[in-house]
């Protein structure tokens, strides 16, 4: 469209709908243009970045010193998807700078590459279990299995298509230890369902380190109480999700498990957070993505059913919220 057009088009959109309508409309297309699908990424070159970085897992530190922070367990559920995995893992190595945590992978019968890669990789990292299941217990079984093979006072379930950043677990556990009546506490990240997506302005991982780095500088510190997290990353005391009984394990393969759970904490009188100055990407739908519309819509349905039958209420589905994409610091450090 040549430039006289365009202005013929704004004019009109003026005219019909007044400047503040047609400003909120432009407003809206230049931000889908910074919503890039994680689904689009190079999954390649994101890993190929992660694998040229070095680790920085803290293993220099004396024991003694270790100890001294409390024990975080990273609980990571893997399902074929073999790049995803690789992916997640190396970031954790590559960005991880909390001192004290150990990692343990449940693997739910994969029947691609990944038992194999799983088994050098857990060989070279000694704070990392393995466990390689012969049979597919579904997301609340793996993440249930993971939960009670943990040594950590508190629990991260994270998904295996996320990329951490640095300082992620400091602040995690900083909001976490905020308010002894905090339950569940979880990032932002560029793809969910609820509040806890934001709008994001990069495309590759380093762009993506600047934006997140840049984020938990200036809104440090911040939070916002939640109706539900989904488990891409969320963490807990693993004393409290034991009491409260963990992930249902009457919902099939995924869905709704989360909501469940959130439901339990609050009623339990505990709070739901999701932390504003958190930020993790999230290559949302690389597991679920892999369903058929037909299967996946019965999935959903019948998940959703299982859910209203035993909370005797109606599910709402949730809103997003409206934010600002985060200008980028490309200053050298």
């Amino acid at each position: 469209m040549d430039l006289y057009n365009k202005v013929r088009k704004a004019a009109h959109l003026v005219r019909e709908q007044g400047v503040k309508s047609a400003l909120q409309k432009a407003k809206a297309r230049l931000q889908t243009r910074f919503q890039r699908p994680a689904r689009t990424l190079n999954l390649a070159e994101w890993l190929a970045y992660y694998e040229r970085r070095d680790e920085i897992h803290a293993k220099s530190l004396a024991s003694d010193e270790i100890s001294k922070w409390p024990k975080i367990s990273i609980l990571i559920l893997t399902y074929n998807n073999f790049l995803i995995n690789r992916l997640c893992l190396k970031s954790i190595y590559c960005n991880t700078t909390y001192p004290n945590f150990e990692v343990i992978v449940v693997d739910n019968a994969s029947h691609d590459e990944t038992p194999a890669w799983l088994r050098c990789f857990a060989a070279g990292h000694t704070n990392l279990k393995l466990i390689l299941n012969s049979e597919n217990l579904g997301f609340a079984g793996g993440n249930n299995q993971a939960a009670r093979e943990a040594n950590g006072e508190y629990l991260v379930f994270l998904n295996n298509d996320t990329v951490v950043t640095k300082g992620w677990l400091e602040r995690l556990l900083a909001h976490m230890q905020s308010d002894p009546r905090m339950g569940l506490v979880g990032p932002v990240t560029n793809s969910t369902g609820n509040e806890a997506r934001i709008l994001v302005n990069y495309t590759s991982p380093k762009e993506m380190e600047a934006f997140a780095a840049t984020r938990a500088k200036s809104l440090a510190g911040q939070s916002f109480d939640i109706r539900m997290l989904a488990f891409y990353c969320v963490i807990t005391r693993k004393d409290q999700y034991e009491t409260i009984g963990g992930l249902d394990e009457r919902f099939l393969v995924g869905m709704f498990e989360d909501d469940d759970l959130a439901v339990r904490y609050h009623e339990k009188g505990l709070r739901v957070v999701c932390a504003d100055d958190v930020f993790i990407q999230h290559f949302q739908g690389a597991s679920f993505g892999k369903l058929e519309n037909t299967q996946y819509n019965r999935v959903f349905e019948e998940n959703r059913r299982k859910y209203e039958e035993k909370w005797n209420r109606k599910w709402e589905p949730y809103q997003s919220r409206v934010d600002k994409p985060v200008p980028i610091n490309k200053k050298k450090a």
